[in-house]
């Protein structure tokens, strides 16, 4: 188990691949509680830690430009994976299927992923992250596309 503190600043960010299509909810995601307007269930690729419900975090920022930043709190509501039972925390490295709640709203990059039904069907695309972290990231130069 690999905790956060014992992860560099720079590779904390949750590694989002998709929104989840309704037949990925009705399968994968049968464990996770119903979402709210602001919420929604993403495709999370590898953790790098083991992050747990709960844990919050406030901004996101594209893969491919990580200049473009969105300042919004993000919180881990829940979690699944393929079993579709409900746990305590997002695992290190595992790929994982995740309630997250956006306050004040879901931010565009986020709205405008696109659904899959599974993992691996579209690209890692969207950091989530902390601010310190998306600072070491981006003066740093790290570009580390995960």
């Amino acid at each position: 188990m690999r905790t956060e503190e014992d992860t560099p600043l720079a590779e904390r960010v949750l590694l989002v691949e998709s929104r989840a299509d309704e037949g990925a909810l009705a399968t994968i995601g049968k464990g996770l509680p119903r979402r709210s307007e602001n919420e929604d269930v993403l495709f999370l690729a590898y953790n790098y830690a083991e992050v747990p419900v709960g844990r919050r975090f406030n901004c996101c920022f594209r893969r491919t430009d990580e200049s473009d930043v969105v300042r919004v709190t993000t919180t881990v509501v829940a979690v699944t994976q393929q079993f579709g039972v409900e746990w305590d925390e997002i695992p290190h490295g595992w790929k994982t299927l995740a309630l997250l709640r956006f306050e004040p709203e879901i931010p565009a990059m986020i709205r405008d992923l696109p659904e899959a039904y599974a993992w691996f069907e579209q690209p890692i695309s969207v950091y989530i992250s902390d601010n310190d972290t998306w600072e070491a990231r981006t003066t740093t130069g790290r570009h580390d596309k995960s």
